[in-house]
Order: C-alpha cells, then structure tokens, then sequence
C-alpha cells in the first residue's frame, strides 16, 4: 500500500510537495514544485483509502494518458505522470483561479443561485465546446462535463479537467477496457446526458447536452432537473423538457436561448451534430446581441473602423455575477423541443370556444346581444380620441410635466457627468478626463485604463454616469473610439448616484458594434442618473501588448423629451 503524502515528500525525484489544494472523495491535488524546471505545479494523487482498487487506479492512469494526448488551450495540460511506489500521479499546470462551481456559489446572495451575465456564460459555453470538440477530434469522450469541472482563471482563461471517466468514442458495447461499464450512470447526476441515464450508446452529442445543462444553469441560476435522490433527478429529463430560458430571465436574447435549447433536446439526432457547432452558434448568438427597442444608432461614417472579428473562446471574460431577475415555475412539456416566449391564450379553458357548442339558433342570439355593447365601447373609443385631441391642441407651457413609472417627470438638462468604477477603490475610473466628454471636440476623449481582456478584467464594467437637474426621459447618444463596444444604460431617480450595480433599476437599452461609431440609447424611463456602461471595448494602440485594451469615448450628450 502506498504510504500517506505529506509536505515535503518528493514524487518522482522532483517534484516537491508543498501543500494540499483540493480534495476529492478519490482524489487530493497538491501544489508542488518542479525543481528540475523551477517551476510550479499541481499534482494530482489518488487518495490511500482507494488504493486498493484496481480499477480506480487503472481509471487513474487512463485519465493521464487521456489529458496527455490533449493539447488545446482551453484543457488543463498534463506535464508528466509517474508510478512509484504504488501510487500514481499526474503532474499537471498549476491552475490560480476557481472552478466555476465556485464562482456560481459566490454568486448567490441571501440563499439565492448565483447566476452569470450572459456575456460571460457565453464566452466559457464557447471555451468548453472548443475543449470538447479537441477531445472528440482525438476520440475522446468526457462523460462528466459540470462546473466542479471546469476552471477560470483571475483574467478569464477557461479550461476544462478531470477526465477521469473518459471513454473512447468509438469503444463498442461490449469493450472489456471500459472501466466504469459496472454503473451506467456514471457521472453526476445533474449533468447526465438522457442516453447516459439510459445506459445507451454514447456520442459527442452526450457531452453536447451536459454542456447545454452547465449553461443552463449559469443563467437560470438552478440546473433544469432536481428530484429527491440522484435517480430521480436523473430519470427527470426523460419526462419533460428543461423550463425554457426565456420565463426565467428577462435579458437573455431569444439567440443564445434556441442555442442551449438546442443542446438540451432529449433525442441526440435533434442536437448539434458537434461541438464545432456549438461553438460557432454561440458565437452567432452573441454576436448581433442589442435591444430590438433601441438598436445602435446610425454609425458616423468619419468615425468607421475595421471590422474586428470576436476572438475565439480562448480569449477572456469577466467574472461578474448577474443580478437575480424574476423567475416562474417550470411547467411539463411534451417531446417537441421547447417553444421560446409563448404567448397563451389568457381564456380559462372551456370558455373561449363556448359559443361554438350552442345550437345556431343561439349562438346568433348571442351574437345580437354584444351588440349594444360593441356600439357603447366604439363610442367611448371615439369621445376618448376628441378628447385626446382637444387637450392635445391646447396651450400648454414649454415646461409640461408627463408621468412615468408612476414618477411625475419634466424636461431635464444635464448638471454634471462622472466616471463609476463600481468594482474600483474609489468608485472612479480616469476622472480627470471627464471634461472631454463636453468640450466638443472629437479629438479628445474620455477612456478607461488598459485591461488584459476586452471585458475589463474581473470587473463588471466601467462607465460614465450622466446627473440631471430633476427627473426626465430622453436620449443618450455616445461616440466610441475603439471597436468592438458594448455598453449598456440603466437608471437611477435616487438623489445620490448609485455606489453598486445592484442599487441601480433594471437595464433600460443597451447596443453594441463591430465598429467605432455612435451608439443611441433611447431611456424611456424616469432617470434622475443616467449610467453608460461600458461591457466591451477594443484594442488600442497607446495601451501596451499585456494590457492592449481600453475603452474610449470622445462624445457624450442626453437630449430631454419634452
């Protein structure tokens, strides 16, 4: 039996233990240095309890070779394997960062999932499908896709592990080298693909599925199926289809909610065909994302840019939570793969068709009888539209006041823009350049500092706030220098701005463009403050390779209603 690990204890003549990381009901990983290379590392070594089972240990090892023919940015990199003394370890990169079970954990407040902005869910569903897809190109099967297994790092680098039930793809049904043949769910129940519940005949559609249930959750905050025990949870998705997306969040576009949903049909043939695809279907999905109500604005010509191309997956998002939207309760469906935004029919039922069950004799009466009472409403309708129109054409002062929202609102005029930085020290972010935002002149501008990614680091995004002299409704235009640019408007009638992104009202537009230009925001809600946010930004060329980007904007105007 293999002796007990302890610091200091030296693996393979160098590799040196320092301390314990991360323990597994199998499975510890250390944090080690390779003194041959001088470099850190993370070990991974099966526990002493488990030792003894010969097929753990053989799942172990195959687990390594497994990794050790996978080379692609976005799978943890294996360095080396060594057997020694009974004991097997794999010699891995050293990960500083957390698993995004972690991350959905810290998310949630108040006993509440934690849930991911869209942004970022997308960018690691597009990580883990181009780490699948290298893993089927390879013949390689995950089978364990969730988010203990899946890794991001402080700048946003994701990466997928833990292989250890890997299975060829192409193994036949009755393979004798299939390790975990014995429990035909093997795998967490949660994230089981309906064949895998099954014990069927798996494919890269398998991992497809438990990867639509990782992102599923990520932005329902709750993963589709739970039941009273692991069996039950399981045997859930062969009864229903997950809730759709849509009644649970308001903010997630209807693109990115048929790509998930379509990773989520119970019969594989109705899925993506691979991993590539999901891939580029995100990728789509996010790529046109604006609010239909307020499309970015006509693009200065003087101001185009070069369309840049979003990077592929292996390139970084923020680490930001979502705040919690309302939700519904999950109704049953049959087999059609789910209907996104369904309006139903408000008509209790047995009702709205009763009149076709009356002999014709009545249901003519029944017709007569409305009568009298489409005459009154038409003539309602009519008095209420002269009415409309006298007021309408009556004086009135330049100063009028509407209500919206329940809040008496009148024209405003703009008493002071500030930078907001709501992860910062100070709540700031280059507040000294704020004039520039004003001076109409093109050639100055107001930016950010420089970030590592184009998602502002680990931030949930920066921005202006524009302050007004009451409380008014109107347009927002702004002119930004870099591309791409994404930014989104929320609003405030608190007399003070706002210190978190939670004490703001929901978001009220947002835009974005492969190109510098103008965005037009359209707030249609009473706003006291008015934030620009700033989700995306571009390369620039005064900011260094390490940290090439940062956002810009030299124009910054809100025009009241009146």
């Amino acid at each position: 039996m293999a002796a007990s690990r302890e610091s200091n204890d030296l693996i393979g003549g160098r590799y040196r233990l320092e301390s314990t990381i991360a323990s597994g009901g199998m499975a510890d990983v250390w944090r080690a240095t390779d003194l041959k290379l001088g470099r850190t590392v993370a070990v991974k070594m099966l526990r002493e309890s488990v030792m003894n089972d010969l097929v753990v240990v053989e799942r172990f090892r195959r687990e390594a070779q497994a990794l050790a023919g996978l080379t692609h940015a976005n799978i943890v990199p294996v360095y080396d394997c060594v057997e020694e003394h009974g004991q097997v370890a794999i010699v891995m990169r050293l990960i500083e960062g957390k698993s995004l079970r972690e991350l959905l954990d810290e998310a949630g407040e108040d006993g509440k999932p934690g849930q991911l902005t869209v942004h970022l869910t997308v960018h690691i569903g597009r990580a883990i499908a181009a780490a699948l897809a290298k893993a089927h190109e390879k013949n390689v099967l995950h089978r364990d896709i969730k988010p203990g297994n899946i890794l991001i790092m402080s700048k946003g680098e994701v990466l997928l592990t833990d292989f250890g039930i890997a299975k060829p793809l192409k193994a036949s049904d009755d393979d004798q080298t299939d390790l975990t043949r014995r429990d035909v769910m093997m795998g967490t129940a949660k994230y089981l693909s309906p064949e895998q519940v099954q014990g069927r005949t798996l494919d890269a559609r398998a991992d497809i599925y438990s990867l639509g249930l990782v992102l599923y959750e990520c932005l329902a905050g709750n993963a589709p199926f739970k039941g009273e025990n692991d069996q039950a949870t399981a045997i859930a998705r062969l009864e229903r289809d997950p809730t759709p997306l849509g009644g649970l969040r308001t903010d997630v576009p209807s693109t990115v909610i048929a790509v998930i949903h379509k990773m989520l049909r119970r019969k594989p043939e109705n899925r993506f065909n691979n991993c590539t695809e999901v891939a580029d279907a995100l990728e789509t999905a996010i790529k046109h994302v604006h609010d239909a109500v307020t499309p970015v604005g006509g693009m200065t010509p003087s101001m185009s840019a070069p369309t840049t191309q979003r990077p592929r997956p292996t390139l970084n998002d923020p680490l930001m939570p979502q705040r919690e939207p309302r939700s519904t309760t999950a109704d049953q469906q049959d087999n059609t793969p789910p209907k996104l935004r369904v309006v139903k029919d408000p008509t209790p039922k047995g009702s709205a068709r009763a009149t076709s069950a009356l002999p014709p004799s009545h249901r003519t009466s029944t017709k007569r009888n409305y009568i009298p009472i489409a005459l009154l409403l038409v003539a309602a309708l009519v008095m209420s539209v002269m009415l409309w129109r006298g007021l309408r054409n009556t004086a009135t002062p330049t100063g009028s006041t509407a209500v919206v929202d329940n809040v008496v609102v009148g024209p405003v005029s703009v008493v002071g823009i500030q930078s907001y930085d709501p992860n910062g020290d100070d709540g700031q972010e280059n507040e000294a350049m704020i004039p520039a935002l004003t001076d109409n002149n093109p050639d100055t501008s107001w930016t950010t500092v420089c970030y590592g990614n184009q998602y502002f680091g680990s931030k949930a995004g920066v921005g202006v706030v524009v302050n007004l002299s009451g409380i008014g409704i109107g347009t927002l235009k702004a002119a930004f220098d870099t591309a791409p640019w994404n930014a989104e408007v929320f609003v405030s009638t608190a007399e003070t701005v706002p210190a978190s992104l939670d004490e703001w009202g929901l978001r009220v537009a947002d835009a974005n463009s492969q190109t510098a230009g103008t965005g037009t925001f359209q707030v249609t809600s009473a706003a006291r403050h008015v934030l620009l946010l700033l989700r995306e930004a571009g390369k620039s060329p005064t900011c260094s390779n390490n940290n090439p980007f940062k956002g810009s904007v030299s124009d910054l105007s809100f025009t009241s209603t009146k």
